[in-house]
């Protein structure tokens, strides 16, 4: 199997990447299909809350109450943010769907650098049929409860994008490490973070502790969690391992994209060649 891996992007944000050093990660949300993030959808729709809640009742082993487990997706959906990356080469959907008006440029790079990005997680997105149970099983094992796999499945319809998704961890900004032990009479604001990491790593809190954790944390009421957020490859040398154009990239275009890759030292593969005609 290749360790080559790609993404498909404009050149303005490719140019912004440079400059940064960073990749720029954004919340489920800020994606065009609405079966991302599948059962944090359907909670937020009564119907779907209420279906998610009876099955919870009957098969959740934690011991997080279902009304915690609802919550508890709700704080990582807030949270966590992904990026997008394939194991295709090219094709001729996916330089339709990135098109950027033939403005669109192909990056590569290695499964290994990705996964020396800190703190994040990498993994492959299954292709099957969305289905509420089964994508409950899958999140909701044993006492565990596997918060990736709520991005880790997409429609058989989308199974040409070869996906593999890098998913950021909390922002520990928002919920720093801290384990509270005190009553919840006795729960100071200072302790709020470490109750709602507590819940995210073992959903082994109690009600009280809790609840008053929900209604005092600020990213609660004020959504000061940003759809964007930006992690640094800068320790990763050589991270970008070359650069191709969209195949009815225009000449200037070509040209421009290759004096940006001359002057920072990335290897430019030109004008994809995909429309080419070659009767041998």
């Amino acid at each position: 199997m290749s360790t080559d891996i790609f993404r498909f992007l404009s050149f303005e944000s490719f140019v912004d990447m440079v400059l940064r050093q960073e990749l720029a990660f954004v919340t489920y949300d800020q994606w065009q299909d609405p079966y991302e993030g599948f059962v944090i959808r359907a909670m937020q729709t009564y119907e779907g809350r209420a279906d998610i809640i009876t099955w919870l009742k009957t098969n959740n082993e934690t011991e997080a109450s279902p009304e915690m487990c609802l919550n508890i997706l709700h704080i990582f959906r807030k949270t966590v943010h992904l990026q997008s990356w394939t194991r295709c080469p090219e094709s001729d959907a996916l330089w339709r769907i990135y098109a950027h008006s033939g403005n669109a440029i192909r990056i590569s790079t290695t499964i290994k650098k990705l996964q020396s990005i800190d703190r994040v997680q990498f993994f492959p997105v299954e292709y099957k049929s969305m289905n509420l149970e089964r994508e409950l099983k899958r999140i909701f094992v044993g006492k565990d409860i596997r918060l990736k796999e709520i991005f880790s499945c997409k429609r058989e319809a989308f199974s040409h994008e070869k996906e593999f998704r890098i998913l950021s961890e909390i922002d520990q900004t928002v919920v720093p490490y801290q384990t509270p032990q005190r009553r919840s009479t006795d729960i100071k604001p200072s302790d709020i973070p470490g109750i709602l990491k507590q819940v995210r790593d073992a959903g082994q809190i109690t009600k009280e502790q809790f609840a008053y954790a929900l209604a005092n944390n600020n990213f609660s009421h004020n959504g000061n969690v940003k759809n964007v957020r930006h992690i640094s490859f800068a320790h990763i040398p050589n991270f970008i391992d070359s650069v191709m154009v969209h195949p009815n990239a225009t000449n200037w275009f070509v040209k421009t994209v290759g004096r940006y890759c001359d002057v920072n030292e990335i290897q430019f593969l030109g004008r994809s060649k995909l429309y080419e005609f070659h009767h041998r």
